[in-house]
């Protein structure tokens, strides 16, 4: 029996001196809810492969580190792990396990223990947060900022940060306060952060010191996002009775949302592109301005805003009067600016425009929608060139030259005034004051281009000037070339117009140069101002090459009743405007028959044959609208033009005019039978003229209508 007492004596004190081979340390003793502290196992008897603490208040362990060191040639292995507690109070070591490599198991009879405190508000420090700008719109660079105030410490006569680090020396230096500021997730929030938080260097405020982060972010829709208080759990130091000691500091600011609003919809124009700023620039181009029927043509609307370029969307464009657009717009995005390129296709030959666009954006200034429109484009569209003209209907001619008369009578006239000139005073004199008269009327147009040219400042007015100096209502600069000699001032008055065209074409500002240039060069090219004028008479009934170009395309296009008519209706209104050319008007009066109206074919005939004389084109037209009209061809005496019947009286009155210059009283005979043929006939000139000129033009015409 005292055997087996003193056996287990035995067993029992070996198993107790097993079990206090570990070595247990807790610390620190006193730490901060918040903080952490560790538990550290030693032991000679193995490698540690796992502690297991039990502790009387809730924690969370984690964070197992191993070592190893020798002392004496004794090996002893560590293993710490640190713990997190959960709550305020005294955490007691109620029992610990460890485990070694080899399977066996240990455990610690001890129950250290470690003070867990509830960290209080410094009163001292302060955190605050703000956003600019306060109410951000989507493509706006926002900063976040957070401001904290904390108390300055002084020593020596130095004002430094109260919080404290160490270096890489391991050294103490003076540290900016641990910040702590949770940003939200980027897929749930509008704000997208675009960089790191960036600390400033600590401004002086009184006592104390501001710490300032920012945090940059773009706002990318429009949303709520609400960032968590920012947070500083950090320790400072303080003086207290001349000594530094360290104080725990905890200080928490204010939750913030900012909310991501879009422009208001309410009052939203419709060509709205999504710019959202303070300026806004626009401009509306295309890369030709001359096109055929068929081609493409580009228009470029360039966008200028200081917002985000993302943010930009393709203008809508007005309805398109002769236009169609093709595809989608191409986005080009240059420097500073967005480019919106549209693909046009005109759908008829005529003198079109592309009408301003108007773009509308958001002013965030006036807290306003805005709306720029930028400048019509002309856009001259001609016949296409893959339309054979060899193959016109019948009847119809491109010949626009008038009928070329014989000029011997009005030399005739020239000569016989010239001989009774010789014999009378007057008629010089007369002609010197038709020559004043026409030199006073070449000064009137100039002066008033001059005028026009110094104090217009739009592009458009001062190409007009130029035209009326030149007694064009169309007039290019290619034009203009070949109305000048050839000279250096005319190359310079061509450019001068073309800059001026070019400015006007574009909806562009003014052009002070050429402006200057063309008042300058004006006078110097006076000759050209009378010949322009006595000239005007011609030009002033000849139709533009455009509007020839345009009705002679419809009438190769047309097909259909309607279309007929129209193409009738292009060439009366050229007729109107005072083209009274052979091919005008016979042009006019086949298309009027062919759209079954061979009352104003018979009209625009008779008027042709008496301006012009008859033509095999004619006679063939005049035919067909009289069998039309069933009724006999007129008499040739009413087929007679009226410049032929002129010419014809201008020889008479030149005869009469030689007779007279002939000292010999017995001519009086032929000179009276000379003049009378003279009047006569003028007489007749004249009321050809009248009949064909006073006459009024058929009205409009209008689509046949079928009978079913």
């Amino acid at each position: 029996m005292l055997r087996g007492l003193m056996t287990l004596v035995a067993a029992v004190a070996a198993g107790w001196l097993w079990a206090q081979d570990l070595e247990v340390r807790m610390g620190p003793e006193q730490v901060y809810l918040g903080d952490a502290f560790s538990v550290q196992v030693e032991t000679d008897a193995g490698r540690i492969r796992s502690v297991e603490p039990v502790f009387s208040l809730p924690a969370e362990v984690g964070g197992n580190m191993s070592g190893m060191s020798q002392i004496n040639g004794y090996t002893r292995f560590s293993r710490a792990v640190t713990v997190v507690p959960q709550e305020a109070g005294v955490y007691r070591l109620e029992s610990l396990k460890v485990r070694l490599a080899d399977g066996s198991e240990r455990t610690f009879e001890g129950h250290p223990e470690v003070t867990v405190r509830e960290l209080e508000a410094d009163p001292e420090v302060s955190l605050e947060m703000a956003v600019e700008p306060a109410e951000p719109m989507p493509g706006d660079a926002v900063t976040l900022t957070v401001t904290c105030r904390t108390p300055a410490l002084t020593l020596r006569g130095r004002t430094m940060s109260p919080f404290f680090g160490q270096d890489f020396f391991q050294g103490t230096v003076a540290r900016a306060p641990q910040i702590h500021v949770p940003l939200p997730e980027e897929g749930d929030s509008p704000l997208v952060q675009t960089g790191s938080g960036e600390l400033a260097e600590p401004v002086p405020e009184g006592d104390g010191l501001v710490w300032r982060v920012t945090f940059p972010f773009k706002a990318e829709r429009a949303g709520e996002v609400t960032f968590s208080a920012p947070m500083v759990n950090d320790t400072r130091a303080e003086v207290v009775e001349g000594e530094l000691r360290p104080r725990r500091s905890l200080a928490m600011g204010r939750p913030l949302t900012v909310r991501v609003t879009e422009p208001p919809v309410e009052g939203r124009p419709v060509g709205y592109v999504g710019a959202i700023g303070h300026d806004f620039w626009a401009m509306a181009e295309l890369d030709a301005h001359t096109v055929r029927l068929g081609e493409p043509i580009r228009l470029t609307v360039t966008v200028r805003a200081d917002c985000d370029p993302t943010l930009l969307r393709a203008p809508t464009l007005p309805p398109l009067e002769g236009f169609r657009a093709v595809g989608a717009p191409e986005r080009t995005a240059t420097e500073g600016a967005v480019a919106f390129a549209y693909t046009l296709r005109p759908t008829r030959v005529d003198l079109l425009e592309v009408p301003g666009i108007a773009l509308a954006w958001f002013d965030r200034g006036e807290r306003a929608y805005r709306v720029f429109e930028t400048g019509a484009l002309p856009v001259r569209v001609r016949a296409s060139e893959q339309r054979p003209p060899e193959a016109p209907p019948p009847g119809l001619t491109r010949d626009f030259s008038g009928e070329q008369w014989p000029a011997w009578p009005w030399w005739v006239l020239g000569v016989g005034a010239a001989a009774l000139a010789v014999r009378l005073t007057w008629r010089p004199l007369q002609a010197l004051g038709r020559l004043a008269r026409t030199l006073f009327a070449a000064r009137r147009p100039l002066s008033r281009a001059r005028a026009i040219l110094s104090q217009t400042r739009d592009p458009a007015e001062a190409a007009g000037a130029v035209r009326l100096w030149a007694g064009r209502p169309s007039l290019t600069p290619e034009e203009l070339r070949a109305k000048l000699a050839p000279s250096a001032e005319a190359d310079e008055a061509v450019e001068a117009y073309r800059r001026l065209e070019a400015a006007a074409y574009s909806g562009g500002g003014d052009v002070p140069e050429a402006r200057a240039t063309l008042r300058r060069l004006l006078p110097k090219l006076r000759f050209l101002a009378l010949a322009l004028l006595l000239l005007a008479p011609a030009w002033a009934g000849a139709a533009d090459d455009f509007a020839q170009d345009r009705a002679w395309a419809a009438s190769l296009e047309a097909g259909r009743p309607e279309e007929v008519a129209a193409a009738a209706n292009l060439w009366l209104d050229l007729a109107r405007a005072g083209d009274d050319s052979r091919a005008t008007l016979t042009n006019a009066a086949t298309l009027a028959l062919l759209a079954k109206r061979p009352d104003v074919s018979f009209a625009l005939l008779t008027r042709c044959e008496r301006l012009h004389g008859r033509s095999a084109d004619g006679d063939q037209a005049m035919n067909a609208t009289c069998s039309a009209l069933s009724r006999p061809m007129p008499g040739w005496w009413r087929r007679v033009a009226w410049p032929q019947v002129a010419g014809w009286a201008a020889g008479a009155l030149g005869l009469c005019l030689l007779l007279c210059a002939v000292p010999r009283r017995g001519l009086w005979p032929w000179r009276a039978a000379a003049f009378a043929a003279a009047l006569i006939l003028a007489a007749w000139a004249a009321a050809e003229w009248t009949a064909a000129t006073q006459t009024a033009l058929p009205e409009p015409l209008t689509p046949p209508t079928e009978v079913q």
